[in-house]
This record gives structure tokens, C-alpha cells and sequence, in this order.
């Protein structure tokens, strides 16, 4: 049976509450390389992008609650991961999740200030909860993946396959956060590496 596996979510709704979210965004990550997550108020983001105070709690009760959101959801719709098992080899597989993991670290590279601000901010618990949140399904799906391609002693059912998708989550969290408050830019090489300490059963890329 086909399986699919998208990192990702789709804006939909009122065109105006898209544009205001992503003014505010905008905006977040502009104030983010002044000053740390905790000085930015409600009402300094919103006249900083213009936007109305109700308007602002339309869409979150804190700035804190917005940026954790904000950015747990780019982590998630970074990438989408397409899979067809019937069609696939595990290393094609394979291949693709390290490709979503170089995706990420590119991203990360991209916007660490803002990053390296939540990872060590107020709302760090609740920002790599919220991250592991995101990834745990992700993991689960690509176990998943793996049984219907028979790869030897990928975790099956039950407990066992939600131990190792929550495993898996929170070591990618650990390292999103080492890599954020590093200085290093190849994200290729970094993606590899992680690759590499994935348990043994987990099949090695193209």
C-alpha cells in the first residue's frame, strides 16, 4: 500500500489573516536580531509591523506563543517526502529523509539568531516540545516506511515503534539546538553525520 509523508502545512483561510501572519513574522524575526525574545512585547510587534493588538490576539495569547508556533511550523513544512514502497528501495528512502534533515540544517544556518534566541529563551521547554511534537509523527511514518519495505529490525508495532519515533524525535531536537548555537554552515556534511548515528537497522542513503 502507498504511504506518503509530507513535512508541511497549508495556509488556508481568510487571504488577510495570512498576510497579517506572515507581516508579523516578518516582523518577529527583524526584532529578533536587536534584542532577546523576552523584551519584545505585544505591543512593540505590533507597531512594529503595524498590525492592531487585537488583531495580534487573533492569532496568539503572547509573542512567545507566536514565535514557538512560528517556528516549530517552518521545521514542519520545510520539506515533503514523498513515498511510494511498492516502488522504493530503503536507501532511496532513506536518502530523501537525509535530504530533509540538510533542508532543515540550511534553513537553521539561514535564520540563527532567531533560532539560537529560542534556544536558550524563557519558552526554550515549550519551543523543543513543540519540535518534537512536529517530528515524532515524521519519525513514526518513516518506521512505518521501513516495515512495509522489510528492513531487518526496524521497529514494528506498538510501544516498541512509539519508543523509537519518540527516540528519534528527541535526537533530532538535540540536534537543531547544537547545531543553531554552532558556527558551522555545511549543511550537507552536518545532515551526513547525523545520518550516521541513526540506530543501526536504519538503512544508509544513495
Amino acid at each position: 500500500m502507498a504511504s506518503a509523508h509530507a513535512w508541511g502545512l497549508t495556509m488556508t483561510g481568510d487571504p488577510r489573516l495570512i498576510r497579517t501572519r506572515e507581516l508579523l513574522r516578518v516582523t518577529l524575526r527583524a526584532l529578533l536580531l536587536e534584542r532577546p525574545l523576552s523584551s519584545i512585547s505585544v505591543a512593540l510587534l505590533c507597531r512594529e509591523a503595524g498590525v492592531h493588538r487585537t488583531t495580534f490576539y487573533g492569532h496568539a495569547a503572547s509573542v512567545h506563543q507566536f514565535a514557538v508556533a512560528e517556528f516549530s511550523a517552518d521545521i514542519d513544512r520545510l520539506t515533503t517526502v514523498p513515498v511510494e514502497p511498492n516502488a522504493e528501495t530503503p536507501a532511496n528512502v532513506a536518502e530523501r529523509y537525509r535530504g530533509s534533515l540538510q533542508n532543515v540544517f540550511s534553513h537553521v544556518a539561514g535564520d540563527r539568531p532567531a533560532y539560537r534566541m529560542l534556544f536558550t529563551s524563557d519558552s526554550s521547554g515549550a519551543f523543543r516540545a513543540a519540535l518534537e511534537s512536529v517530528l515524532r509523527p515524521h519519525a513514526d511514518t518513516a518506521l512505518r516506511v521501513f516495515e512495509e519495505l522489510g528492513v531487518p529490525g526496524a521497529p514494528t508495532r506498538g510501544a516498541t515503534r512509539a519508543e523509537a519515533a519518540a527516540f528519534i524525535a528527541g535526537a533530532l531536537v538535540g540536534t537543531i539546538d547544537v547545531w543553531a548555537n554552532s558556527d558551522e554552515e555545511d549543511a550537507a556534511a552536518a545532515s551526513a553525520r547525523i545520518t550516521q548515528l541513526m540506530p543501526g537497522w536504519w538503512p544508509q542513503p544513495l
